[in-house]
């Protein structure tokens, strides 16, 4: 099952606005998304959709609940209630005053991001606020990041694949930007942080390939963008430990 997020932002349906990209974007990335952006609303959402993180925008448009408001209500109920609390991302505009940051924590905020120009940041944010993950990808490839286990499913048993660390730092980068071109030049500084060669990185594709592809020959899942780099495609699922 996977992770649900619950977005709140007043101009999520303004397609003029960066934020409206963001539900499809975190549905992209394999999250369960609802969307709203009636302030009013959002804390009714918070108990019917019971999300297991929210996006909350801290300036909703509207003088009787803003994003904090709303994030102090939900912190009220979960604690009349005894629930467990649900980790809550405000979303500050960039020239957004350090006092209603502040007061966001105050009344129980788990963590806030800047309005992104590079939507990585948020998605980190996301993860990092969530349980520790296994991802699932079109029910053949799951990814275990905390046990550091991958596993495919040929046929109709999950079967066990052995990776050496580097090739999962490389399979763990592309699926952190999956659907996206990763560049040559990203992919050796984040898995190996130095310069090396096209070609011993194309070898290492081959050999992850031949271990996760169902036919290495015709790779389904990492994609060679000629000239450019690699894409990691499928759908992707994001699973937390306890939903398993």
């Amino acid at each position: 099952m996977a992770f649900k997020i619950l977005l709140v932002d007043d101009k999520i349906d303004d397609r003029n606005d960066d934020i409206s990209q963001l539900p499809n974007l975190l549905r992209k990335a394999g999250y369960d998304v609802k969307a709203t952006a009636d302030g009013k609303a959002a804390y009714d959402l918070v108990w019917e959709y019971e999300p297991d993180l929210i996006l909350l925008d801290v300036d909703l448009g509207i003088p009787q609940a803003d994003g904090i408001d709303v994030c102090e209500a939900v912190r009220t109920t979960e604690q009349a209630e005894r629930r467990q609390g649900i980790p809550i991302i405000l979303i500050t505009a960039i020239f957004t005053e350090t006092e209603d940051v502040l007061r966001g924590f105050e009344v129980g905020a788990d963590d806030y991001v800047t309005r992104p120009r590079d939507w990585r940041e948020l998605l980190a944010r996301v993860r990092a606020n969530l349980p520790p993950e296994i991802i699932v990808v079109d029910d053949y490839l799951k990814v275990d990041f905390v046990a550091h286990q991958v596993w495919i499913k040929p046929d109709e048993q999950w079967e066990h694949v052995h990776l050496q660390p580097l090739q999962f730092e490389l399979l763990k980068t592309l699926l952190m930007d999956a659907g996206k071109i990763i560049t040559f030049t990203a992919i050796t500084e984040r898995v190996w942080h130095k310069e090396i060669s096209d070609d011993a990185l194309a070898v290492s594709i081959r050999r992850l390939r031949q271990k996760l592809e169902p036919d290495p020959g015709k790779p389904q899942y990492i994609e060679t963008v000629k000239g450019i780099g690699y894409r990691f495609n499928g759908q992707l699922s994001h699973i937390g430990r306890a939903k398993n």
